[in-house]
């Protein structure tokens, strides 16, 4: 009581009395001048634009966009209310009610990030994005917040709320190289902003928090979860009923990824996937910058060779294709596509679709039977097989191509050449169905592989550019690099805004074990290997002048072709974007005819030798069809490479009736 008492003199006094009206009056004065200083400053000019300059490998533009530029710009008459309420309920309730900022959403934000120990809880408002994405870059520092408050002030003077609101809906980043709402409802939904419906525009709203990580075609359970987030602060702010809300959650619209229009360059795909990744290495600030040079991987000859043979090999127009061409040593991405018709459909499907490898699956499970103690020459009986699992709960019994049998002792090698299902099975059933697994994950493959017999074959669709990086670790002598479309990029002044970092490879898989694997899969090239099935590149063999290592693939509805050299690796995907069955041999050849189009073209003036043999490894000639060491009576010898410790010491003198040769497809 006392203290208050002495508070309540205090306060009674004249001087403190004189001092408080005083100060009250300098504040008055001081926001007066300032409110006078931005009221005078002319309009900042919110017609900015981002000019994005593309450079080929070699330091030679190849692309100049523009953005919002060449975009398409809509007024808010023209946009869905559902578009608008949403951004509001979701971004900014009291967007037209404040000055700019929003004092209580600053201090929930505050008292909630301390309680928490984290930065989850943003106060930005509509008026702040705005400013940010128009004259600021993305650093994290007090300077860009002092500035973006600046620029806030005066958009928030000079301009009504329906035009901050308005360029902040037409300029913000959809990803996939979408800047604004009207390009973003055409690429996603193939509809102007006006026709969106509810859930349509539920799912847009929920994408510029994060362009990559809520995109509805890379991420899109993160994009469902968003989406919720944003229906649910609409219902909270009245803007629709329970009712609206439940529908659209379960209405689950198309989303098509496609954006109609003439493309006048080489590499569409392939600068969607840079735009991309500078959304990642920019942190989705890419607008904010006025000038930006990006000096990319590309190799525009290799990219036009991909085009030409794209072009020139598939017939079917509704089979779909995704190329993707790495340097193993580096990871640099050379060239890329990711379907047949970027104006018909920009779907990526070479960066975002998962689809069954069929036989890609049977390196990486030889490789880990390299590490149980297999050579190139262990044999399993080759004949028709059922085999048991789950306790003898279940069983399964694959077929080879066109039930064509050994009825013999096949080699690994040999089994390989002609990707052979029996062997690769027995292999999976003898090693544990556990192991395969976790050997895929070595490879970067993030599918859940199952412990089941057919997991041997591929029947787990796994992402086309996951696939792309696990063969380049065997081309890399096994070493991983990260996939890089990006070298450098620089803002108008010069400035290094990002630069790649020269990361040492990672030592993922035995150097010995992958130069043995990347000799067995010489093998599908090689027409000495030919036994109960062809070879799997006997088609194209004729068209090859280089050495290769190569692997196809075949399901019912995918074909794949992965092969390489030390300095280039070429992976090739075709199939129906439906899943539709691929009939017919020349659709079942469009990937090889692709990949070997493409890998001769672009390695015609290479001088690069193949890979170097390890010192602990010796060049042993044997029979490719027993595994036996090589007789003078063997009709076929190869020079096979074996680990000192575990070369064959049985020799080839008993030559058992071969069956009838049939053409593997």
């Amino acid at each position: 009581m006392k203290m208050y008492k002495e508070l309540a003199t205090f306060f009674k006094s004249k001087y403190i009395q004189v001092t408080i009206v005083i100060c009250l009056e300098l504040i008055a004065i001081l926001g007066l001048t300032v409110y006078q200083y931005f009221k005078y400053l002319p309009a900042p000019d919110i017609n900015v634009n981002t000019t994005i300059t593309f450079y080929d490998s070699e330091g030679e533009v190849f692309l100049e966009k523009t953005y919002p530029k060449d975009q398409h710009w809509v007024s808010l008459d023209e946009i869905s209310p559902y578009v608008i309420d949403g951004f509001i309920a979701t971004e900014d309730r009291n967007f037209y009610n404040h000055f700019g900022f929003d004092p209580l959403r600053i201090i929930k934000a505050l008292v909630t990030n301390l309680t928490t120990g984290t930065r989850a809880q943003g106060a930005s408002t509509i008026s702040q994005q705005y400013a940010r994405n128009l004259y600021l870059n993305f650093e994290k520092t007090w300077s860009r917040k002092i500035k973006e408050a600046f620029y806030t002030i005066r958009l928030e003077l000079a301009y009504d709320k329906d035009t901050i609101l308005e360029g902040y809906l037409n300029t913000i980043n959809f990803g996939h190289g979408n800047y604004g709402i009207e390009d973003a409802s055409l690429y996603y939904f193939g509809k102007h902003a006006n026709e969106l419906s509810l859930a349509e525009a539920s799912i847009l709203v929920g994408i510029p928090k994060g362009p990559t990580y809520y995109s509805p075609i890379k991420n899109p359970e993160n994009s469902a979860k968003r989406q919720e987030v944003v229906l649910k602060s609409m219902l909270n702010e009245g803007y629709i009923t329970q009712a609206e809300k439940d529908e659209a959650l379960q209405s689950n619209p198309v989303v098509i990824g496609e954006f109609p229009g003439d493309i006048d360059y080489e590499a569409p795909y392939y600068v969607d996937a840079v735009l991309a990744e500078v959304d990642q290495l920019l942190d989705g600030q890419t607008s904010s910058y006025r000038n930006l040079n990006i000096y990319t991987t590309l190799d525009q000859k290799i990219q036009t060779q991909v085009n030409e043979s794209i072009t020139k090999t598939v017939k079917d127009q509704d089979v779909q294709t995704a190329v993707i061409v790495i340097e193993p040593s580096t990871g640099y991405v050379k060239a890329l596509s990711g379907g047949n018709n970027y104006e018909e459909s920009q779907y990526n499907r070479a960066l975002y679709s998962e689809r069954q490898i069929g036989s890609l699956m049977k390196p990486f499970l030889y490789y880990a039977a390299l590490e149980y103690g297999f050579n190139p020459s262990t044999t399993f009986m080759n004949e028709p097989t059922t085999f048991t699992y789950n306790d003898g709960k279940d069983s399964y019994t694959p077929n080879n191509y066109n039930n064509a049998y050994a009825y013999n002792s096949i080699p690994m090698v040999n089994a390989l050449a002609v990707s052979d299902n029996i062997y690769a099975v027995k292999t999976h059933t003898f090693l544990g169905l556990d192991v395969l697994p976790k050997v895929t994950k070595r490879f970067g493959i993030s599918a859940e592989i199952p412990n089941i017999p057919s997991a041997a074959l591929g029947v787990e669709p796994v992402n086309i550019m996951e696939m792309a990086e696990a063969y380049s670790i065997f081309a890399n002598n096994g070493k991983a690099v990260n996939r890089k479309f990006i070298t450098s990029i620089t803002d108008d002044r010069g400035f290094l805004v990002y630069s790649d970092t020269k990361v040492e490879p990672k030592q993922v898989l035995d150097e010995t074990k992958t130069y043995i694997m990347n000799e067995m899969m010489t093998g599908m090239f090689n027409l000495q290997q030919n036994n109960h099935l062809s070879i799997t590149g006997l088609s194209i063999v004729q068209n090859l002048t280089h050495r290769y290592a190569g692997k196809s693939g075949s399901t019912n509805t995918d074909s794949w072709m992965i092969g390489y050299t030390p300095e280039l690796l070429t992976t090739v995907w075709t199939g129906y974007d439906q899943g539709r069955t691929l009939d017919g041999v020349e659709v079942n050849h469009y990937a090889k005819n692709i990949w070997s189009d493409v890998m001769e073209n672009s390695l015609n003036d290479s001088t690069k030798e193949w890979f170097k043999t390890p010192k602990n490894v010796v060049a042993v000639k044997i029979d490719p069809t027993t595994g036996y060491l090589a007789s003078d009576d063997c009709k076929n010898k190869i020079t096979m490479y074996y680990e000192k410790s575990n070369v064959p010491s049985i020799a080839c003198d008993d030559h058992y009736h071969k069956s009838s040769l049939t053409v593997n497809q």
